[in-house]
């Protein structure tokens, strides 16, 4: 009897942890990024259009508080898109051009991501919260997807979740046409000291600038 005591000790010990529940996960994003004042990750987006067609670009994310970002692509294409908060700029040097909007008016595939360092609160921007039975592609991650609560292209939203630092390693969003944008992130890092001068943008000199970017 003591050593079948000891063998079932042996193996509880050297379980896995127990998945984290769904609200523990919720709350660990919330709480992180409540206390998050800037964001910096590489990053990797795989775009799919309505016909199927992909597009896989890389480069490097920069967030900060208060619902400013910067993506400064690097492969394929060099691209640069910068908001800081209430304009946003679109930059394809080989296009030679550049696009500004109003960020409120702005349907783009990044925007949601601001919701990172914007408001951090899940609950007011989703609903129909699940953990789906699906395999995460980030190893030992979290799988959660969502709903939008505001009416939108957007459709749902799922996000991968490292348990022990609550950071979204990846965010796949679907929308009502069947598009969808994978975002895969590594290299965090957190409350850097960014400056807010990162986040405004000049035109080059002699590049026109054009008024609307959309989706």
């Amino acid at each position: 009897m003591c050593y079948i005591f000891l063998v079932f000790l042996a193996l509880a010990q050297t379980a896995s942890p127990s998945t984290p529940a769904l609200n523990t996960i919720i709350d660990g994003v919330d709480k992180t990024f409540a206390r998050m004042r800037d964001f910096s990750a590489d990053f990797v987006q795989i775009g799919q259009d309505s016909l199927n067609r992909t597009q896989q670009d890389q480069g490097h994310l920069y967030l900060m508080k208060p619902r400013m970002m910067r993506w400064e692509y690097k492969t394929p294409e060099e691209k640069l898109f910068v908001s800081n908060g209430k304009t946003v700029w679109s930059y394809i040097p080989a296009d030679r051009q550049v696009r500004r909007d109003q960020a409120r008016d702005v349907m783009d595939e990044r925007m949601p991501l601001m919701f990172l360092v914007g408001r951090s609160n899940l609950r007011g921007e989703f609903t129909s919260f699940s953990k789906p039975s699906v395999k995460p592609k980030v190893e030992e991650t979290i799988v959660i997807n969502m709903k939008p609560k505001r009416k939108t292209d957007l459709k749902d939203l799922m996000m991968e979740v490292e348990p022990g630092t609550y950071h979204i390693r990846r965010l796949a969003l679907t929308y009502e046409d069947g598009s969808r944008s994978d975002f895969v992130f590594s290299n965090i890092r957190v409350n850097t000291g960014l400056r807010e001068s990162l986040f405004e943008f000049k035109p080059p000199p002699g590049i026109p600038v054009l008024e609307g970017i959309g989706r």
